[in-house]
């Protein structure tokens, strides 16, 4: 019988070690160690995570917590205020040092380190128990950061985006560029005015000038005016109100002493002065005041004693609960309001929150528990007006201190619109959004322009923090931190499981608790018509880096399996490696990534440095769907969650001093370890003769080991270690495929051999890139038994 050659030619099958060496397919491998089989035809050295000095600058932190702080998205806005795309990237100091979580945002190539503080970690004595674990979801440019570390009560959730809102109050800017365009750091919480009043003298009232006093302001209107309002008089007597004088010169009201009669401080305004009028205008920053003049027979109010409410507008479209004002205004019928709205800004350094764009006024009648009725609608930048359809009235300055306006519309009607048609949530609601100190959740994703948050720890009405790690709850469409109490889904409630993390992909929302998965179904506009589509155990995650989003669909890790759901089914690409050797290597905090250009899913065994191989890796590339395993992909180090960056790039954090990426192409510096299949050449129990293997490659290196070879005998014993036949040649290449240059090895047996069975392995130096495109056995069958 002739000579005969068995080329392994094929390798896109991988690693299995879930079947026997002696009966997987011939493209298959037995081992497959710092080797990447991404092309057909073709096996080649693995890359590794290594310090990206090209796109990223070493930050500087000096606590990260594994598995947590890294993001980065591209945003139309850099950090000076240039309308240019610019890719930010934000990274988490888990504890600055003095005991705050803060986050680093890094733009082109400096990191600004004070952009966003979430507030003081709460010191127990263990850092790692201490430090922020800060996840991030982003909407319309705006990106949400929460740490959810339960422990650290008094960090809170911060919005960070850029404000394009320059100026303000209808041309009129109170003390200077109050809102110069720019990168802010604010609250989620949509929080509700804390002071405002009411009065039919709030406004140009003249001053008893008989008072012959710099500090006390007596009204000549002590008939009507209505500083004997129990809530409007318990807001002057704050201390935070000021009386503004017509000359100029204003005054903080210390306290009502009377029905009409003010106390302010010394050292501005002078009341004995003849001829002066005042205006109370609320604290800088903290609501609106309003001033009512009533005018007969002119409108169609309905008569009655009319209480009021203001609000907060936030983002230009989210409202917040209405703040009961002081004061209260009695309408005859057929009357008209004539509305005067005035506020403070940037005064002494205080003024509204930059998200604030405007603001409410509701009435209703005293003491009642009628709906808050719309009175009129506020917008910083644009002015005033009676109905959501009306012509705006622009602000003005009421003096030359540039730090008070005012803006006036007329009411001629009650509004048919109320707080709830207009936001479609109760006004009595416990709450509309999370932010206050200690509130968290532990997952979040932004989805058909809703934000879902799950797994929440928020203020009860009992005013504790309760956690709810069975629910889920989403915002209102195109209102990313509205969440009305009504808006929430319970899913598996008492089943000793909370959420873990939240993805969707082609309208399904993707919710995995520790052991069990749940895919809804949200592709309805409607929340009403949303329904859990599906239901599957062991398919949930432990960690919340244990999940990636690709071009195509969500991936995600256990120890049962690699999952992906590519729109229309889920599957386990895991079928090839043992399951006990895949369940020993994913732990409690492994990690999953993707690398989109040569499509690597990238399994990372641990976030943290608890161990020596944390940062070893079984690589699956979606081109061959094959398994690889990569040794030390990421130095041993803790390390943040990875991300697919905005350089096709999968990037993470490293230590607190390196930001690392992959990038799937072959580096130097690994041993390439492989072993194929042991053949019997599809002759069991049939002796063949062997005289050689020859291999075809590319290196640019000599290897210290290469081919070596073990084999079952003719008496059906198999070796206990392998035999080296040689090393491989430097070819001259220096890791440069295109085109390749191939060299050809042949390794001749001094002595042939006898075999049942034989197998080939490629053990090659650490100091090339190596490529190989076959390998093949030369043997004779010789149709002996094997005995």
């Amino acid at each position: 019988m002739p000579k005969q050659f068995k080329t392994y030619t094929r390798f896109e099958g991988g690693l299995n070690t879930k079947t026997n060496a002696r009966s997987i397919q011939e493209n298959e491998l037995a081992q497959a160690n710092n080797v990447i089989v991404d092309e057909f035809g073709t096996i080649k050295s693995c890359g590794k995570a290594a310090d990206n000095d090209t796109n990223y600058t070493d930050p500087n932190v000096t606590a990260m917590q594994p598995g947590y702080g890294l993001f980065q998205s591209t945003f139309d806005y850099a950090s000076g205020g240039g309308n240019t795309s610019t890719v930010r990237t934000f990274l988490a100091n888990a504890d600055d040092g003095s005991a705050n979580v803060v986050i680093h945002v890094l733009d082109a190539t400096t990191w600004d380190t004070d952009d966003i503080s979430l507030g003081a970690v709460t010191d127990t004595g263990n850092a790692s128990t201490d430090q922020g674990r800060v996840i991030y979801h982003i909407a319309d440019g705006n990106v949400r950061v929460c740490d959810t570390n339960i422990t650290n009560v008094s960090t809170a959730i911060k919005k960070y985006g850029y404000v394009e809102r320059a100026g303000g109050w209808s041309g009129n800017n109170p003390g200077g560029s109050v809102y110069s365009a720019g990168w802010e750091s604010s609250d989620v919480l949509l929080s509700k005015p804390t002071a405002g009043i009411v009065g039919i003298d709030l406004r140009n009232t003249d001053v008893n000038d008989g008072a012959s006093s710099t500090t006390l302001l007596v009204s000549n209107d002590a008939g009507t005016n209505a500083f004997e309002n129990a809530q409007l008089n318990s807001q002057l007597d704050d201390g935070e109100h000021f009386a503004i004088a017509s000359n100029n010169t204003y005054d903080a009201i210390t306290s009502a002493s009377a029905d009409d009669r003010l106390i302010t401080a010394s050292g501005g305004a002078d009341w004995s002065t003849a001829g002066v009028a005042f205006s109370i205008f609320p604290p800088a920053g903290k609501g609106w005041n309003l001033d009512v003049t009533i005018t007969g027979s002119s409108g169609t109010w309905t008569a009655g004693t009319y209480e009021f409410a203001s609000t907060f507008i936030y983002d230009g479209n989210q409202e917040s609960l209405p703040f009961e004002m002081g004061g209260e205004v009695v309408v005859a019928a057929n009357d008209k309001l004539t509305c005067t709205v005035m506020a403070t800004e940037a005064l002494s350094g205080a003024k509204f929150d930059g998200r604030i764009t405007g603001g409410r006024l509701y009435s209703r009648l005293t003491r009642s528990d009628d709906e808050w009725v719309l009175l009129g609608d506020m917008d910083i930048s644009k002015g005033t007006r009676a109905s959501l359809e009306s012509t705006y009235s622009s602000w003005n300055l009421t003096t030359t201190i540039t730090s008070f306006v005012y803006s006036s519309f007329i009411s001629d009607s009650q509004n048919l619109d109320t707080y709830q048609s207009l936001n479609g949530y109760d006004q009595d609601s416990g709450f509309i959004s999370l932010g206050l100190a200690g509130e968290k959740y532990q997952t979040s994703v932004v989805s058909n322009r809703r934000t879902f948050i799950a797994n929440i720890r928020y203020t009860d009405s009992k005013g504790t923090l309760a956690n709810k790690g069975d629910s889920i709850r989403y915002s209102e469409v195109n209102r990313f931190d509205t969440f009305p109490e009504f808006n929430f889904i319970d899913i598996g409630v008492n089943d000793g499981e909370s959420f873990v993390k939240l993805e969707t992909f082609a309208d399904r929302l993707f919710a995995y608790k520790e052991k069990t998965l749940y895919v809804i179904n949200i592709g309805s506009g409607s929340d009403t018509q949303w329904f859990l589509e599906s239901e599957h155990r062991n398919m949930g995650v432990e960690f919340h880096a244990a999940t990636v989003k690709t071009d195509f669909g969500i991936a995600w890790v256990n120890k049962n399996g690699l999952y992906f759901y590519d729109g229309s089914q889920i599957r386990n690409l895991q079928t090839k490696i043992l399951e006990s050797e895949w369940s020993s290597f994913v732990n409690s905090d492994t990690m999953i990534g993707y690398e989109p250009t040569n499509k690597h899913l990238v399994v990372i065994r641990d976030a943290d440095d608890e161990s020596s191989d944390n940062g070893d890796a079984y690589i699956y590339s979606f081109i061959t769907n094959s398994f690889t395993f990569v040794e030390d992909l990421v130095a041993n180090s803790n390390k943040t969650n990875p991300i697919t960056d905005a350089y096709n790039k999968l990037t993470m954090g490293t230590g607190t001093a390196e930001i690392v990426s992959y990038d799937g192409e072959p580096d130097s510096g690994t041993t390439f370890d492989l072993i194929l299949k042991d053949d019997d050449f599809g002759m069991p129990n049939t002796v063949k003769k062997i005289y050689g293997v020859t291999v075809e490659y590319s290196s640019s290196a000599a290897s210290s080991n290469g081919v070596k070879y073990i084999y079952t005998n003719s008496s059906g014993v198999k070796l206990d270690a392998y035999v080296n036949l040689g090393s491989l040649s430097d070819t001259g290449n220096s890791g440069e495929y295109d085109p390749p240059l191939m060299y050809v090895d042949k390794f001749n047996l001094s002595t042939p051999i006898s075999v049942s069975s034989f197998q080939v392995k490629l053990d090659l130096g650490g100091s090339s890139v190596h490529k190989v495109n076959n390998v093949a056995v030369e043997y004779r069958p010789i149709y002996k038994r094997v005995t």
